[in-house]
């Protein structure tokens, strides 16, 4: 049978009952483990978790009257979510596709609708073609029609768009913030200034408000005392001209 990659890591698979086993020393270096032994005391430790079709004991071809322990790709996937190293997360995603296409799962057209509707909300936000976003989730699956998409990998495309279109959402949100705040400064600076000019504009009518007082007070006073009638009537004549003059 031939060999099955993970990150780099080739894999052995033996083909039992016409599915794929992994062995412990390979289950081991795939999750990132420096001896099978580790392997061993995960499922010592859960055999109860363990179905029949999970695991079993074969002849171990290197060494006569032994056995080796092997794992179908469900018992792979059920030692992945016992451990705790880096790589197991993206291990149990691996195995699941694998899974899926083992057994032929296919996606159906109304599974893909929410895929399609996350593109089509990406080709909103980024404002790009629906080709190029197409193209954007088979370069990153590996496929060339997202009918070929198994269901795992079916939702781990929906959360990629939805991811592409939140980061574009984002950067446009904080844009907006940005200019509404940097408008903000700038009538507030405005509005400081203008509040300025109208503080001295009343001022100075405060001032000549208080000027023409004192003139009116000062004319009253000579009223009061005695004017000469022919230089009163000089004085009015003399401003009749002048308004005379400003209205030509």
């Amino acid at each position: 049978m031939k060999t099955l990659t993970f990150q780099n890591i080739t894999l052995v698979p033996a083909k039992v009952d016409n599915q794929i086993w992994l062995s412990s020393s390979d289950l081991a270096n795939a999750l990132g483990y420096a001896q099978s032994r580790a392997i061993t005391k995960l499922y010592n430790e859960n055999a109860d978790e363990f179905t029949y079709g999970m695991t079993t004991l074969v002849d171990n071809p290197r060494m006569k009257n032994a056995k080796i322990r092997i794992f179908s790709l469900r018992g792979c996937h059920l030692v992945a979510m016992f451990s705790r190293t880096t790589v197991a997360k993206e291990f149990r995603k691996w195995v699941l596709d694998i899974l899926d296409k083992e057994v032929g799962i296919q996606t159906t057209a109304a599974d893909r609708t929410p895929l399609r509707q996350a593109i089509s909300a990406l080709v909103g936000a980024k404002r790009i073609g629906y080709d190029v976003a197409y193209s954007m989730v088979h370069q990153r699956f590996g496929v060339k029609h997202i009918d070929e998409l198994t269901p795992s990998q079916l939702n781990a495309a929906i959360e990629y768009v939805h991811s592409l279109t939140l980061d574009t959402q984002n950067e446009h949100n904080a844009l907006w913030r940005l200019i509404g705040i940097l408008e903000h400064e700038r009538i507030s600076n405005e509005l400081n200034k203008l509040q300025n000019i109208l503080s001295a504009a009343d001022a100075q009518l405060r001032r000549i408000r208080a000027s023409r007082g004192l003139i009116y007070d000062a004319f009253g006073e000579q009223r009061i005392s005695s004017h000469n009638p022919r230089l009163l009537q000089e004085a009015k004549n003399f401003i009749d001209r002048q308004h005379e003059m400003k209205r030509l």
